[in-house]
């Protein structure tokens, strides 16, 4: 029994004094060497350093390392491995923590077979380069606890991770100045904070993962600028991110300058909230986003300081606390949009200028109007606008417009028209051509499209014009009636509308008193009927005959146009000139028009034109010899 207690206690002596040996020997000159040494037989050719340091109690420093694999070989400048005091636990190396330092894997990543064969703690990468399937990655830093690889193929491992990177670069498009902290599981993950740079842009935010895809969480975007169209952005990046995006929670855009659409936004700060991007506008449930911006670009129009609230509900858009100065004006509004048209509740423009000389300044009317459903409008008010058009003839304007409108609705599928409310309209001045009013009124109201011209006095330079008016245009056979009475109204724009066989200017005195239906035409040319009482005086007749071309002042009294169910009949009627002798007649049966006429017949000397005013034609009937000698 001594022999064996005496033998027990010299193997724990022994061991101890092997124990102390290597102790020792980790603080030698003989450390690296004999680690050398060791590594050789226990793993022949996979595994080289230069030096190794030793730091009480588990931490080793290895310099210059090689680790062979099935692949490439791995480099490190630097491995620290902090030891467990458990250093085997099923089937696995146990590692507390492990820091690389310093790498360049320009041929792709490595596969993860030999950290897998590990139980760490913590991984900690620093200053690596890497390039993997078109992805460069510089200056990346990364620390990860208790990572977790579910296959040799995954290159960034589950846990949690902080990551830093001077840049990753792919497709043409830099992130710089990348950080993320972030809790990386296969489902729920969670991103604390991240930011990084793209485009000149600043990025930062937090980030939540859910079954239906990631939610952006006090996401901030500053001083980006976007030249591409953002609603076709095609950015790799974007592109890459775009399809694992489900929801905003919370999204601040600053100082930036964006293009979206036709639409170019310069220094623009905006606020999203509670946003579902895989739905439609009309599907958001509770959403919300404020806009402002130093100036928008719309269709050829500047927009300065625009702003404006909206708030989502599903098939609904309330815009709130709209403003922008536009035109030399400035334009306020309120209301809901919704996919078959607009509600506006309030809107206001002041001292707006629009002047279109070309025809792109129409660009904004023809591209979006059109498509407007329905439109409705509680309160509006536009003051002091001015008005020119110069693109085509006859130009025309309106200075000081004023137009007041009460529960109006403009549009009704499609159809434009005063359906419901009322409008009155005032213009310091208003002219088309040469024809030009002052102080002019229109006051107008309808209700189910039953529309009543209230009042129109058009003041002129030498008359004026007053008319009342009635037309029920939705219903089917939609009839209508008009009393207009005119005094000195200048037909010296007759021709832009009328192509005559002549040059006709006068001043006009009119008495007209029409009805009708104007559900279609057939309507219309077996119903209308009224009466046209015409003066003419201060008349000038402008006619061309085969010698010259004759200018011959004229007057007309008493001429009377009957209608009569869609026939109309002028009888004949003079025309009272200088050495004039003319008659005006015709008849006009509207179901068969090209039958009808209306023609002008002026004699002079012994020669006779007729002057056919429907079809813009003239003919020259020459008297005889004899008859031109007895001519006075």
């Amino acid at each position: 029994m001594k022999k064996l207690l005496a033998l027990g206690v010299g193997l724990v002596a022994l061991l101890l004094a092997l124990t102390l040996v290597a102790f020792g020997i980790m603080h030698t000159r003989y450390l690296t060497p004999s680690a050398q040494w060791l590594t050789e037989h226990l793993w022949p050719e996979k595994l080289t350093f230069s030096e190794l340091d030793y730091e009480y109690p588990l931490h080793f420093r290895l310099h210059n390392v090689t680790l062979e694999t099935s692949a490439n070989p791995l480099s490190f400048q630097q491995v620290d491995i902090w030891l467990s005091p458990q250093l085997f636990h099923q089937d696995k190396w146990v590692i507390d923590s492990v820091l690389l330092d310093g790498a360049n894997f320009s041929d792709g990543l490595p596969d993860n077979d030999f950290l897998a064969q590990l139980q760490l703690n913590q991984l900690a990468l620093h200053n690596i380069d890497f390039a993997n399937h078109g992805l460069i990655a510089r200056g990346v830093n990364l620390q990860v606890k208790k990572p977790i690889w579910n296959n040799a193929k995954q290159w960034l491992p589950y846990g949690e991770l902080q990551l830093s990177a001077e840049q990753f670069y792919w497709q043409g498009e830099a992130l710089n100045n990348v950080l993320i902290d972030a809790d990386y599981k296969a489902q729920d993950s969670t991103v604390y904070g991240a930011s990084f740079q793209w485009r000149g842009g600043e990025f930062s935010g937090q980030a939540e993962q859910y079954p239906a895809g990631w939610s952006l969480v006090n996401v901030t975007i500053s001083k980006l600028d976007l030249k591409d169209d953002l609603s076709t952005l095609s950015a790799p990046w974007w592109q890459l991110a775009k399809p694992y995006l489900h929801h905003i929670n919370s999204l601040d855009v600053l100082s930036s300058n964006w293009q979206l659409g036709e639409t170019k936004l310069t220094n623009l700060a905006l606020s999203l909230e509670n946003l579902t991007i895989d739905q439609s506008l009309w599907q958001q449930d509770s959403g919300y986003l404020s806009l402002n911006a130093e100036s928008a670009d719309w269709h050829g129009l500047q927009w300065i300081e625009p702003t404006f609230k909206l708030e989502f509900r599903p098939g609904n858009i309330t815009i709130s606390d709209f403003a922008t100065e536009l035109l030399q004006g400035s334009i306020q509004l309120s209301g809901d949009i919704q996919p078959s048209g607009i509600h506006l509740h309030q809107l206001t423009a002041r001292g707006i200028k629009w002047f279109a000389e070309q025809q792109q300044d129409w660009a904004w009317l023809d591209s979006d109007l059109p498509a407007l459903k329905n439109l409705t409008i509680d309160q509006w008010d536009l003051n002091n606008l001015q008005l020119i058009q110069l693109t085509h003839k006859p130009f025309w304007q309106l200075s000081g417009l004023n137009v007041e409108g009460r529960n109006t609705e403009l549009n009704r599928n499609g159809r434009w028209g005063l359906w419901n409310g009322k409008l009155s309209i005032s213009a310091n001045s208003a002219s088309i051509g040469s024809l030009v009013s002052s102080q002019g009124v229109v006051e107008m109201s309808s209700k189910e499209a039953h529309w009543q011209l209230e009042r129109a006095f058009l003041p002129l330079e030498n008359g004026y014009v007053d008319a009342t008016a009635n037309w029920a245009f939705d219903a089917a056979s939609a009839p209508w009636n008009i009393n207009l009475h005119g005094d000195g109204v200048p037909l010296t724009q007759l021709g832009q509308w009328l192509p005559l066989p002549l040059k006709v200017d006068a001043l006009a005195e009119i008495d007209l008193a029409a009805d009708g239906l104007a559900g279609d035409y057939p309507m219309l040319a077996h119903s209308l009927s009224g009466e046209l009482n015409l003066n003419l005086r201060d008349g000038t007749l402008v006619m061309k005959n085969s010698d010259a071309l004759v200018v011959q002042p004229f007057s007309l009294d008493g001429l009377r146009l009957n209608a009569d169910r869609g026939r109309l009949s002028l009888h004949e009627t003079p025309l009272s000139g200088p050495t004039l002798n003319a008659r005006l007649h015709g008849d006009i049966d509207l179901v068969e028009p090209k039958q009808g006429m209306l023609e002008l017949e002026v004699t002079q000397r012994c020669d006779t034109q007729h002057f056919d005013l429907l079809r813009n034609q003239q003919r020259e009937e020459k008297g005889s010899d004899k008859a031109c000698v007895l001519a006075p």
